[in-house]
């Protein structure tokens, strides 16, 4: 695997755009990385003031701001050809009368690298999650594994709100007949559920759709046919207007809130809602939102785990 070289610099505010040019034009760098705020610099700024924490004054924010400003930023420099480095370091020196410095690091297997942060998941001794690269060797601790192969970010179950939704969609009893997964992401609840109820109903809604073709590779790594979901974007919205017994809705809290009128139209008699993607303390005006909505609708728990929150309601 091949090398990359970095050159590193202070460079003024002065010279800062002249060089920046030189470097994308005359040296092909392939990208550039500043670090313009020196945290030295800030608590010794702060420290005459005696500000060690709290509340700073914005008068003093922009003080540190035009001081740091008006100084010399390091900027590092990224090549993928050593001569194309030394040519630019030498430029430095020579035109700009610099103090460069070069460094080289060898050039890491980004996919690889990605992959190490996803590990299995146990949800319960009935359910795990598994990511795809683990499928052949990995021996699963649970009855079922649900395979997720995480694309442009959407949920591996590794995110505190997926694993508590799983988490309590595991404890619920009688799941119904019909599953709606709304903001799916990667399809994984709504994977889970026909996992459970394979001749259940299951609609997967999302406004991207990026996240419905990441839903598709799922289902298909867990030997499912696409057939067996609905999968749904905003300019088909009207086919989830019905009721389902089982409610995911895995989101941010300005969502839920937003939709909260339609997602408790959602709940069949005795459905069950659940609710998440809110950070302790956004709980609680969601619970009093919806059942203000339904007043039929019982508040069955709150599952934290770190700063996450998700809440279970039942209709």
């Amino acid at each position: 695997m091949n090398d990359y070289f970095i050159v590193s610099c202070e460079i003024s505010t002065e010279s800062e755009d002249e060089v920046v040019d030189k470097a994308m034009k005359d040296f092909n760098c392939l990208g550039i990385e500043e670090f313009s705020i020196d945290e030295p610099k800030v608590d010794d700024i702060l420290g005459e003031r005696s500000y060690s924490g709290g509340d700073v004054p914005e008068t003093v924010i922009h003080e540190v701001e035009d001081v740091l400003s008006s100084e010399s930023k390091l900027k590092k420099f990224y090549f993928d050809k050593k001569s194309l480095a030394n040519h630019f370091l030498k430029e430095l020196e020579e035109s700009f009368k610099l103090n460069p410095k070069l460094e080289v690091q060898e050039t890491k297997d980004w996919n690889e690298e990605w992959k190490k942060s996803y590990k299995p998941i146990l949800v319960s001794e009935d359910l795990e999650i598994v990511p795809e690269w683990e499928k052949e060797l990995y021996k699963s601790k649970a009855k079922r594994s649900l395979y997720i192969y995480p694309g442009m970010g959407f949920g591996t179950g590794s995110h505190e709100t997926t694993f508590l939704c799983l988490k309590i969609f595991m404890t619920i009893q009688n799941k119904g007949s019909s599953c709606l997964d709304f903001g799916c992401g990667s399809g994984i609840l709504g994977i889970a559920y026909k996992m459970f109820f394979p001749e259940g109903i299951c609609d997967l809604y999302d406004i991207d759709p990026e996240a419905l073709k990441n839903c598709e590779q799922n289902i298909e790594l867990n030997s499912m046919s696409t057939h067996e979901y609905s999968l749904i974007l905003p300019k088909e919205r009207a086919k989830i207007e019905k009721t389902y017994d089982v409610v995911f809705a895995n989101i941010l809290q300005n969502v839920l809130l937003a939709e909260a009128k339609f997602l408790t139209n959602s709940l069949s008699a005795g459905g069950h809602l659940i609710l998440s993607g809110l950070l302790t303390g956004q709980e609680d005006e969601v619970i009093e939102k919806y059942k203000n909505l339904n007043p039929k609708l019982n508040h069955v728990k709150t599952e934290k785990l770190g700063d996450w929150v998700a809440v279970y309601l039942q209709n």
